[in-house]
């Protein structure tokens, strides 16, 4: 044990078997967390799994990748957080007439925040 540790393993139901499968209780069930840790990554990796399928099919990552090519050699890429922030602000403000059409569907109400 490194000298200074503030992590003490002491008591009668400390053990080496304890350390290295901390992922148990002493009465051997599973501990809570990990349950929830084990589905959380099932859940994590269905996701992938639809994202992989349905939303990026070769159609759709060739149809990205060709964007973002053009974007980098139009020089139109983005320099700094500023300016990051600025053209999202101007989106925002002046949105294009196709985000115009959506904006609708996910601007919140002036009256959301009122009291």
């Amino acid at each position: 044990m490194a000298q200074g540790s503030v992590i003490h393993w002491t008591g009668s139901n400390i053990s080496i078997d304890r350390i290295l499968n901390c992922a148990k209780k002493m009465n051997g069930q599973l501990c809570e967390a990990v349950i929830k840790r084990d589905k959380w990554v099932e859940h994590l990796k269905k996701k992938a799994e639809h994202t992989a399928k349905v939303t990026y099919n070769k159609e759709r990552a060739t149809m990205i990748l060709n964007t973002t090519y053009k974007t980098a050699m139009e020089g139109n890429l983005i320099p700094d957080r500023e300016a990051l922030v600025t053209r999202i602000g101007n989106m925002i403000k002046s949105p294009n007439s196709n985000w115009s059409e959506k904006k609708p569907e996910w601007e919140l109400p002036r009256t959301y925040f009122a009291a």
